[in-house]
């Protein structure tokens, strides 16, 4: 069926966004200070295993896992010297429904809404990935693969069943899983940490095809010691990782190449990073890059970019960007280092001094906003060199509420990467936290989180976004209308250390069908114990047509089988609308 142009608004519309300076300060204590590698290692051990269709069921959700590494091993723990603000920075009253001239946002389509897996472990650290055919979600600690319709393929199942049991470190099951869709490889990235005995491990499987159900290949690599919450993003030319590893390596890079072809010695290069920012409890892992749709030019050394608050001894609020430059032929040449510091308005990441921040109906105990990083994934796209990243955050409106601030980067005429729009989400006295973002091919971004106040809105889930017509504008609105996923049911209120956590992290990824659905996964909190959904949704095409007083029309062509139209309208302004071929 033919389908024919819509016309996508493109105005110079302040709306209310702020502007923040982009300028990138340089030469600035050690930012530019280059190391080299300090481990290059092989992995430990290499092994394949042949299907996880048949593998073990997991029954019994309701263990109460505490995830306390931070704690055995001391990685996060208060530090006295760094104190609560006692005047929060002032944020910005971030608005729904305010957007294109006060005309009303709209609202999305979910097209899918399921129930993901539930979760014992406190926090489940649930994320999850699509391709054309399955949706593969992770929680702590097991895993399960869907069809596109919620039916299960495989598991649940403990998440170190995706290993051969004679792989090095996998008599663990520890968690902390990552899951990706390398699609440029057509191949499912699954990773977990082993710190059970007495070397720490980080477990890296591929799988042999798409379907995530058959044959794997998987590797061991030995580490530093506690490798934890580490992060991976996909790159050209290596599966990159950071971690939350305060004294040692916590900065590597996996030899992709060869491990898309089931190569048993890939090469594993780490860094020990000179530039962490501060926090108040110690705990902080950079975020790589993780490129979704075209390759980034060739040559791109991979990119980590993180958060950095005045609040918690750190020089300024400030995004800091590094580069890892990797030389798999000679790998000791490698190099990592803070490359760009990108100043930001002002935001507050530092609560009460504790993990005990957002309320919660009928209980006095709160939860761990995860406030001092950025939340996964750092999504890059390159859309035919005007290449985009999106990223998220919490911030502290109060020491009882957190928002969500969020930027989309561009990269400038000096291949500098400069803020392009950005925002806070808190319309209300409802806290935001614990998000994922991403942008898809039509330069629409989605953005879901966790929800939860103190009179009676349970810990849920919700999304939100922004489509192309108001990307064009630049503005930081987001006039895809707030949709619930689910409403919390209850509080959370287990006691002890394991009490506030919450998360730690979530994931946002698109469908490369049509490189436009989103498909999100996080928890919400039933009766007692974590439930998880898998929602999809896709945004409504938005048209806008001249007015009966409009002028001075203009149309001119801009490749890629598209039209700029311009026009004046009866008060005056100027619209601009590209017009195109898209889904009527």
């Amino acid at each position: 069926m033919k389908r024919y142009a819509l016309l996508f608004l493109m105005m110079g519309f302040a709306a209310f966004a702020q502007q923040s300076p982009t300028v990138s300060v340089r030469n600035n204590g050690q930012e530019n200070k280059v190391v080299h590698p300090t481990v290059i290692k092989h992995p430990t051990s290499f092994t394949v295993i042949n299907s996880l269709r048949n593998q073990p069921i997991v029954t019994d959700f309701s263990f109460k896992d505490e995830e306390m590494e931070f704690n055995e091993y001391e990685d996060r723990q208060i530090d006295p010297n760094i104190h609560p603000p006692t005047n929060f920075d002032e944020i910005y009253q971030g608005q729904f429904n305010q957007t294109r001239s006060g005309l009303p946002g709209v609202a999305p389509q979910v097209t899918h809404n399921f129930n993901g897996q539930d979760s014992g472990s406190y926090p489940p650290d649930t994320n999850g990935a699509v391709n054309e055919n399955y949706y593969f979600q992770v929680v702590n600690t097991t895993y399960t693969i869907y069809d596109k319709n919620g039916n299960i393929l495989a598991g649940p199942s403990n998440l170190n069943t995706v290993f051969d049991n004679n792989l090095a470190g996998t008599n663990c099951n520890d968690g902390d899983p990552i899951v990706l869709w390398d699609e440029h490889a057509n191949k499912w990235f699954y990773s977990e940490f082993s710190i059970c005995g007495n070397n720490d491990y980080m477990l890296i499987a591929v799988s042999q095809t798409d379907d995530p159900t058959g044959a794997w290949w998987s590797w061991s690599f030995d580490v530093d010691d506690t490798p934890d919450y580490m992060k991976f993003g996909i790159w050209r030319d290596g599966y990159y990782m950071a971690t939350n590893t305060g004294d040692g390596n916590d900065v590597y890079v996996f030899e992709r190449d060869k491990m898309i072809t089931g190569d048993p010695n890939p090469t594993m290069i780490g860094f020990d990073n000179p530039n962490r920012p501060r926090t108040f409890d110690g705990f902080h892992c950079i975020m790589p890059f993780d490129n979704d749709g075209d390759w980034a030019p060739a040559g791109t050394p991979g990119q980590f970019i993180t958060i950095a608050d005045d609040g918690q001894n750190n020089p300024a609020d400030a995004l800091w960007l590094f580069e890892l430059d990797v030389d798999w032929n000679t790998p000791a040449n490698s190099t990592f280092q803070r490359t760009q510091t990108i100043p930001v308005d002002a935001f507050s990441g530092n609560f009460n001094s504790s993990w005990e921040n957002i309320p919660q109906p009928g209980t006095n105990q709160k939860l761990d906003a995860i406030s001092t990083i950025l939340m996964f994934r750092a999504n890059y796209r390159n859309f035919n060199g005007d290449q985009r990243l999106v990223i998220t955050h919490t911030i502290a409106e109060q020491a009882d509420e957190a928002a969500i601030r969020w930027y989309e980067l561009q990269k400038n005429g000096n291949n500098n990467w400069a803020i392009r729009q950005w925002n806070n989400i808190n319309p209300d006295h409802i806290s935001r936290w614990n998000a994922s973002i991403a942008i898809n091919a039509q330069k629409e971004i989605g953005i879901a989180y966790s929800v939860s106040d103190g009179n009676n809105v349970y810990p849920g889930i919700r999304f939100q976004g922004q489509s192309t017509l108001e990307n064009n504008n630049a503005n930081g609105v987001m006039d895809i209308d707030e949709t619930v996923i689910i409403n919390g049911q209850h509080s959370q209120t287990i006691g002890g250390q394991a009490g506030p956590r919450w998360g730690d992290y979530c994931n946002i990824s698109v469908d490369p069908t049509d490189n436009r659905t989103f498909w999100f996964t996080s928890e919400y909190n039933k009766n007692n114990t974590h439930g998880t959904k898998i929602a999809s949704f896709v945004f409504p095409d938005i048209c806008v047509y001249p007015d009966n007083q409009a002028s001075n029309f203009q149309a001119t062509a801009n490749g890629q089988n598209q039209i700029d139209l311009s026009w004046t309208r009866g008060d005056g302004d100027q619209v601009i609308v590209l017009a195109k071929e898209g889904s009527a």
